[in-house]
């Protein structure tokens, strides 16, 4: 039963009583039946509220969860792709991944510490570039 019902089941013995808001006990035992009443259809609002956030949150959460799913495979900065290179500062310690094109470039600040930090591919292993590397 809920909350609503049971008010309204209150109002209906109240009524089966005879009681009535002619006399001042009456006014009393109805004034907190309306009340009860109100808080009632609030608190029966405010479930509602709840329930919608809760199915909201849980929407947030999937999709949240799908997006560091993609993040972990495109990149969990052991970086065996292809298109990635896995990068230490060596200022801070901070482990990322950059891209072919970062990389190309040379250069680029830390993403942690801000720390500029200078590429050299000449000599990498397994490198998707021509940069003298035979493997």
């Amino acid at each position: 039963m809920t909350l609503l019902e049971r008010v309204s089941y209150i109002r209906g013995l109240m009524e089966g009583l005879g009681i009535e808001d002619k006399d001042p006990m009456g006014k009393v035992v109805s004034e907190i039946v309306d009340v009860l009443d109100e808080m009632a259809a609030s608190i029966e609002d405010m479930d509602d509220y709840m329930t919608e956030l809760d199915e909201y949150v849980g929407e947030i959460d999937e999709d949240l969860e799908a997006v560091e799913d993609f993040l972990d495979d495109e990149c969990d900065c052991d970086c065996d792709e292809d298109d990635f290179y896995s990068v230490v500062c060596p200022n801070c310690g901070e482990e990322f991944c950059v891209d072919n094109e970062t990389a190309d470039k040379g250069e680029l600040n830390c993403p942690n510490c801000g720390e500029e930090l200078e590429f050299d591919l000449s000599d990498c292993e397994n490198c998707p570039h021509d940069c003298g590397s035979d493997e």
